[in-house]
């Protein structure tokens, strides 16, 4: 939204609305929460509409086949997917790969009841992509941010120990919620943290015996975040 003019307004980045441009829809393929605030025209957001698929997943279904030719972009729009971890709608599962003509290198199952997925196929992205500096911008933003992120996972499991990592993992997985339930198996939480199975059991025993949180099977109360939080940053 525009803000009104004010007797002195200040300068603005924005395209004059005069312009026609305006930003992406938001559904089905949710292209603010992907793209940040690109602003196209109409007609720009309807070839993009022509050139992308959507398709929707059931629970146990395969959104990414490991080993499978990488030949297009990946979204979540909407749903929960497991790979390393719990990944929730909308956010890029897949922005790389496809760029570099490889393979996908791990299955990504759909654990909500159902999940909608975006495919943007390679053959047809780079072709539209050089009319369009502004989307391919915003998609090299997107990758630096994931690049960012993956260098901060691999930060916090080469400079933190083990109850360091779960207490991390914990506070991120939970966000804001007091309880979170493992949408995974505790072994395939553990290769997330590199470490094993039965050190991923005995932190959580540990963590528990000392009131910082519950473990009731597959779901985990934080009982204390204050001190996961000091855990996790190491103290």
């Amino acid at each position: 939204m525009i803000a009104p003019l004010t007797s002195d307004p200040a300068p603005s980045l924005s395209p004059p609305a005069s312009t026609g441009l305006i930003p992406g829809p938001s559904h089905p393929i949710p292209w603010r929460a992907l793209l940040g605030d690109v602003l196209l025209d109409g007609g720009s957001w309807s070839a993009l509409a022509g050139i992308t698929q959507v398709r929707r997943c059931q629970a146990g279904e395969l959104a990414i086949r490991r080993g499978d030719a990488a030949v297009a972009m990946l979204a979540l729009c909407e749903g929960k997917v497991a790979a390393r971890g719990p990944l929730t709608g909308p956010q890029w599962l897949d922005l790389h790969t496809a760029w570099l003509e490889g393979r996908y290198e791990e299955d990504v199952s759909v654990v909500s009841s159902s999940a909608l997925l975006m495919v943007w196929p390679m053959t047809v992205a780079t072709m539209w992509l050089r009319s369009q500096p502004l989307v391919l911008e915003a998609l090299v933003r997107a990758t630096a941010a994931q690049l960012r992120d993956a260098q901060d996972a691999i930060r916090g499991l080469t400079m933190k120990d083990a109850t360091g990592r779960v207490a991390a993992w914990l506070l991120a997985q939970a966000g804001a919620a007091q309880e979170l339930q493992l949408a995974e198996r505790k072994r395939d939480v553990a290769a997330q943290l590199s470490i094993s199975p039965e050190t991923l059991s005995r932190t959580l025993r540990q963590l528990a015996d000392r009131g910082v949180v519950a473990v009731r099977g597959y779901r985990i109360g934080l009982l204390d975040r204050v001190e996961l939080l000091a855990l996790a940053r190491g103290r």
